[in-house]
């Protein structure tokens, strides 16, 4: 069971890279969307249909972090130990739906923007995750729980698709 709770919270074990192992299953995880969500595409499926399974599924890795995290976390003395990524997962995938959700009509039929939304997504995510500021960074200080670990994550997710969705609300 040890071993299947270590599959999901590594993101696929990306979270044991031995380099950068948030970057790595950040990046994973934009993959793994940008492949689910060019499934759907190609079948068709309403923007509704993905954003009803995508919150499904962000709801459920969030919960799922935050009971199995701290459990996992025991055996490294760390409650937000690196090789955890889900949380990184479950922020990534926030900010790269809920910008898509905006560019829904006409994101596969043009790679520039596919790619600027990819790259946008990937790097702010990042930035927030890493330099944790105001708000994030109070939460990573003082929520130590399997809550906190993944809570940061996701607001940076947020944080990225609010100022992600307000760029292109400017540019159009």
């Amino acid at each position: 069971m040890l071993k299947l709770h270590e599959l999901f919270l590594t993101f696929f074990y990306s979270g044991k890279a031995k380099k950068a192992p948030g970057t790595v299953g950040s990046f994973t995880s934009l993959l793994f969307w940008f492949f689910l969500t060019t499934c759907f595409f190609n079948q068709q499926i309403s923007l509704v249909a993905q954003n009803i399974f995508w919150g499904i599924f962000l709801i459920t890795a969030f919960v799922y972090g935050c009971i199995a995290s701290p459990i996992y976390a025991k055996q490294f003395g760390q409650i937000d130990h690196q090789t955890i990524v889900l949380d990184e997962t479950v922020g990534q995938i926030v900010a790269l739906q809920i910008t898509f959700s905006l560019l829904y009509q006409t994101y596969f039929s043009q790679p520039l923007l596919i790619i600027a939304h990819l790259i946008f997504c990937f790097a702010s995510f990042r930035f927030f995750d890493i330099k944790k500021p105001s708000f994030i960074g109070y939460c990573d200080r003082n929520f130590k729980s399997g809550f906190g670990v993944m809570f940061d994550d996701l607001i940076c997710g947020i944080i990225t698709a609010l100022i992600g969705g307000t760029l292109l609300l400017l540019t159009h």
